[in-house]
C-alpha cells in the first residue's frame, strides 16, 4: 500500500492494515521531518482505501519511537511565529487524521515510546504496551512541552492529575504504572504484544469494545470530576513545582497553566492553545540551554566512543581492574566499577583502610535493597567481586590500575613507579589526582605513554562527570581505552589537557579565588551561598569548600598560583586559610564556614556559626550585604573568563565539552545550560562591558583577547 524509508503501510488479514515504523537509516525510529511527511502520505493512502476494518501502529526496531527529532529543533525554532504555527497546525493535523479516522487504531508499543512517539499512540483508540516497554512525555525536561496533542489527549484519557504529574515531572513510566494511570488498555508479555494488540483490535473493529466513547472523550472538553476540582489541583501542583525549582523553570509552570485553560476547549482549539505556547516556550533561554544540553550529552558519548573507532586495531575491554586506596574517592571507584559488573582489586596498605572501603560499599548496597533497586542475591554478588588486598601482588593480572592515594606527588609517583612493575607491558595505570600535573607524575613512569588522568568527582558513584587529562606523552590508545572504561562504568569521559586545575578545578577556583576577594571586601558568606544558591547553583560556594574540606581547597589554592600566578594572585592570608588554620576544616571535623551535626539520616546537617563569623571579622571588619547582582557578577564572570582561557589554550575542545563537564562536574545550573551558553545569552559584548568594570580587582577580571575579537566580530560559542 505505502513504502517509505522511515515507515510502510501494509495490508495483513481481513481488509486490518498495519503501519510500521522501521527506520532503514537509523538504528532507532524518530519523528523527524522525513518520517512525519511519510507519515502523512500513508495516513493519506489509507483515507483513500476503501473497507479498512481497523489499523494496527507497530515497530520493527526495538524501541516504538523514542521522540522527535531533536536535532531539528533549531531548524524548527528559528522559524517565524506565522511558521512555526503553521508546521505545527500540519504536524497535529496529522495525529488528528490517526484519531478521526472511520475505523479502530491501536498502538502496538515496544521499548520506548517517548515524547511525540507517546504522542502518536494516545492519538489512538487504545494501546496495548510491553511489560518491558516504558513510556512518558519528557518535553519539560527540555524547557518545552508536549507539543503536538499532549497536553490535550492526556488528561481526556486519563485524568487532570495524571496528566499534570506526567507532564512536569517529564519522567518515563513503567508498563504496570502506565496501566495503573489508565494510560494504556492493557500490558502483556513481549513474545504476545503483536497477536494481543491485534485481538484487541479485532474485538473493537467487530464491536465487542466501545472505542468511540474514549474518542469523544479526546475531542471534547474536560467534564470535571466532582473529586478532583482542576483549579485546587493546578495551584497545587504550581506551588510543589516552585517548591522544587524555584520557579527557574518555566515550561512545568506554563504546561500546568496551558492545561488548566484547555480542560474547557474542544480538542481542536486546545491544540492551538497548545501550540501558541510551545512556540513561546520554544524561544525561551531556558529552552536553547536544556535542549543544548540534551545535544552536548549526545555529543561527548560519541566523541568518547569516537577515540576507539579511529584506532586501527578493535580496542579490548578492560578485564581486572586495580585501586590503589580505599580511601573516599578509591573506595567509591572500586564500588562503581563492581556495581557495573566489573571485578575489582582493591589495594591499601592499612587493613582498617580496607574495612572502611568494604563497609562503605556493603552501606551503599544495603540502600539499593532498601530502595528496590536490587535485591539481596544482588548485592551479595557485588560485594564478592571487590577484593580488598594489602599487598600489590594480585594487582599483576589487572588491565587497568587507578592510583587514588594521597594528594602528594612525591607519594603518588613512588606509588606508581612501585605499581608500574608489578603490571603487564600492555596494562594502562591512571591517576585519580585533582590537582597534581600528570605529566609531572608521568615522570616517575617508564612507559608514559600507557599512563593519564581519570579523574572522577565524589561521590563517585552518584557524580556523572570524569575528567580523563591527556598527558604530553600519552597514546591514542590509552585515551580511547580509558574513555571506554568510564562509559563502562556510567560515567561521561570529557578529554582534557593537562594545566593546573585541569578543567573543572581550574574554572571552579577562579570562582572561589572572586569569593576570598568578596569576603576581603566584608561581604557575608551566608549572602554569597543564597545569592548563589537562588541563581541556580546546588550549593554556594562557602558550603562547597565545606563539603570538599577547607585543607584541601588550600592546598588546590597552592596549585593555582604557582601555575597560573599571573591571574591566581595571594597577597594576604586569605579568609579560608584563617579558618583553616583555627582548625576548622569542614564538614570532615563539623567546623568550617558553619558547623555541622548528624541529622538522623545520617547526612551533616549545616549551621550557622558565630565562631567562623568573628574569625572573619578579625581580618576583614564587619559582615555586610551588598546587591545580589553583583554578588553574581563577581562570581560568574571570572569562571566564564577562566573557561575561555582554557578554550583559547586548548585544555578542551570545545564549548559543548567545556559546559557539559561544568553542569557534570559542579552542578552549573543546567537550565543555564554551562558558562559558554551563559555568555552567548548575556551577549559576548555584555561580558567584555562587565570585566571591565570589574577589572580594577586584578586579572582575574580580565578578559581574554579571544572573547574581545569574538564581541567585535559579533560572534557566539553556539554560532
Amino acid at each position: 500500500m505505502y513504502t517509505g524509508e522511515k515507515l510502510s503501510l501494509n495490508t495483513i488479514e481481513d481488509s486490518f492494515v498495519e503501519l510500521c515504523f522501521n527506520n532503514a537509516s537509523g538504528s532507532v525510529n524518530k519523528l523527524d521531518q522525513q518520517t512525519l511527511e511519510e507519515l502523512n502520505e500513508a495516513l493519506d493512502c489509507l483515507s483513500q482505501t476503501n473497507n479498512v476494518r481497523g489499523l494496527l501502529l507497530t515497530s520493527e526496531k526495538p524501541a516504538f519511537i523514542v521522540g522527535a527529532d531533536i536535532t531539528q529543533f533549531n531548524q524548527m525554532f528559528s522559524a517565524s511565529e506565522a511558521d512555526f504555527l503553521r508546521t505545527a497546525a500540519h504536524i497535529n493535523g496529522v495525529m488528528s487524521k490517526i484519531e478521526d479516522f472511520p475505523f479502530p487504531t491501536v498502538a502496538s508499543i515496544n521499548g520506548y515510546a517517548l515524547g511525540g512517539g507517546l504522542e502518536v499512540c494516545l492519538a489512538c483508540d487504545a494501546r496495548v504496551l510491553s511489560t518491558d516497554a516504558k513510556i512518558g512525555l519528557p518535553e519539560t525536561g527540555l524547557g518545552i512541552l508536549p507539543g503536538w496533542g499532549g497536553t490535550v489527549r492526556l488528561p481526556r484519557l486519563s485524568s487532570f492529575i495524571t496528566a499534570l504529574e506526567w507532564i512536569t515531572s517529564a519522567r518515563q513510566y513503567s508498563a504496570t504504572a502506565s496501566h495503573r494511570a489508565g494510560v494504556v488498555e492493557m500490558v502483556v508479555e513481549p513474545e504476545n504484544l503483536r497477536s494481543q494488540s491485534l485481538h484487541l483490535l479485532y474485538k473493537m473493529a467487530g464491536g465487542e469494545i466501545d472505542y468511540f466513547e474514549s474518542r469523544q472523550r479526546k475531542l471534547s472538553p474536560i467534564n470535571s470530576n466532582p473529586d478532583e476540582n482542576i483549579e485546587v489541583v493546578a495551584d497545587s501542583f504550581c506551588d510543589m513545582v516552585i517548591a522544587k525549582t524555584k520557579g527557574n523553570y518555566p515550561a512545568p509552570l506554563k504546561a500546568i497553566e496551558l492545561m488548566r485553560e484547555t480542560v474547557k476547549f474542544t480538542r481542536d482549539k486546545a491544540i492551538e492553545y497548545e501550540a501558541s505556547t510551545f512556540y513561546k516556550l520554544s524561544q525561551s533561554s531556558q529552552a536553547r540551554a536544556l535542549i543544548g544540553l540534551f545535544l552536548g550529552d549526545q555529543y561527548v558519548a560519541r566523541k568518547a566512543k569516537g577515540y576507539a573507532l579511529a584506532l586501527d586495531k578493535k580496542l579490548p575491554d578492560v578485564g581486572m581492574t586495580g585501586v590503589i586506596g580505599a580511601g573516599i574517592m578509591g573506595g567509591g571507584i572500586a564500588f562503581q566499577t563492581a556495581i557495573k559488573g566489573l571485578p575489582v582489586v582493591m589495594k591499601d596498605i592499612q587493613q582498617s583502610a580496607l574495612d572502611t572501603g568494604i563497609n562503605e560499599a556493603d552501606k551503599l548496597l544495603q540502600k539499593a535493597v532498601a530502595k528496590g533497586k536490587m535485591d539481596n542475591t544482588k548485592a551479595e554478588q557485588v560485594l564478592k567481586i571487590i577484593n580488598p588486598v594489602l599487598n600489590e601482588e594480585p594487582l599483576a593480572d589487572c588491565q587497568l590500575v587507578v592510583e587514588a592515594v594521597v594528594e602528594h606527588m612525591p607519594i603518588k609517583q613512588s606509588v606508581l613507579s612501585s605499581v608500574e612493575q608489578q603490571l603487564a607491558t600492555d596494562a594502562i595505570i591512571v591517576s585519580n589526582t585533582s590537582s597534581i600535573s600528570i605529566n609531572q607524575l608521568a615522570k616517575s613512569l617508564q612507559h608514559p605513554e600507557r599512563f593519564c588522568g581519570m579523574h572522577f568527582f565524589n561521590p563517585v558513584h552518584v557524580m556523572k562527570l570524569v575528567e580523563v587529562i591527556r598527558g604530553e606523552q600519552t597514546s591514542d590508545q590509552t585515551i580511547a581505552a580509558v574513555c571506554n572504561h568510564a562509559l563502562r562504568l556510567g560515567k561521561k569521559p570529557v578529554v582534557v589537557n593537562d594545566c593546573p586545575g585541569f578543567l573543572v578545578n581550574r574554572v571552579l577556583f577562579a570562582q572561589c579565588f572572586a569569593m576570598e576577594l568578596l569576603l576581603r571586601d566584608g561581604v557575608s558568606f551566608q549572602q554569597i551561598d543564597r545569592v548563589m544558591e537562588d541563581w541556580g547553583m546546588p550549593m554556594g560556594p562557602a558550603y562547597l569548600m565545606d563539603v570538599v574540606g577547607l585543607d584541601t581547597i588550600v592546598h588546590c589554592y597552592s596549585v593555582m598560583t604557582e601555575g597560573l600566578p599571573e591571574r591566581f594572585v595571594k597577597k594576604d592570608k586569605m579568609p579560608t586559610e584563617v579558618l583553616l588554620e583555627a582548625g576548622r576544616l569542614g564538614q570532615k571535623n563539623g567546623l568550617g564556614y558553619y558547623s555541622y551535626q548528624a541529622s538522623e539520616g545520617g547526612k551533616p546537617q549545616k549551621n550557622n556559626d558565630q565562631r567562623s563569623i568573628d574569625l572573619l571579622t578579625s581580618i576583614t571588619g564587619n559582615h555586610c550585604e551588598i546587591e545580589p547582582q553583583t554578588i553574581i557578577e563577581r562570581l560568574v564572570l571570572p569562571t566564564a573568563i577562566e573557561m575561555s582561557h582554557c578554550l583559547q589554550e586548548g585544555i578542551v575542545d570545545s564549548p559543548t565539552e567545556a559546559d557539559m563537564a561544568l553542569v557534570w562536574g559542579v552542578g552549573f545550573p543546567p537550565f543555564r545550560g554551562g558558562i559558554c551558553r551563559w555568555m552567548d545569552e548575556q551577549g559576548i559584548d555584555a561580558v567584555c562591558a562587565m570585566a571591565d568594570k570589574y577589572s580594577a580587582l586584578g586579572e582575574l577580571y580580565k578578559t581574554t583577547d579571544a572573547l574581545r575579537t569574538m564581541a567585535a566580530d559579533k560572534k557566539t560559542f553556539y554560532g
